[in-house]
């Protein structure tokens, strides 16, 4: 009888986020690939600059893709500090599927 062999199941293996602290307050959002995560950095630190108000997706995988469940409202006209960077966090071996 042959051992099975583990073989990933997905070809990405790649979560990008968003982290935003806002006073102190950390808050994390998924995005779909790294420019969608550059490209909201981007968004909410020129709404910081200009303290304005900034409404932002939440979303979440399913079988058909990424996709928009809520949203988070940042109102950044009171904030004293805020800060946001993107990082990529690696899913090597979070899911494997069994090849027999």
């Amino acid at each position: 009888m042959a051992t099975p062999k583990m073989k990933p199941s997905v070809s990405d293996r790649t979560q990008h986020f968003v982290l935003v602290d806002i006073d102190g307050v950390p808050d994390e959002i998924m995005t779909a690939s790294a420019d969608d995560a550059d490209a909201l950095a981007t968004a909410i630190a020129d709404a910081a600059a200009s303290l304005s108000t900034i409404v932002v997706p939440v979303g979440g995988f399913s079988s058909g893709g990424f996709i928009v469940v809520g949203h988070i409202v940042y109102d950044l006209g009171k904030a004293k500090r805020t800060s946001v960077r993107v990082e990529s966090r690696s899913l090597q071996f979070a899911s494997m599927g069994i090849k027999k």
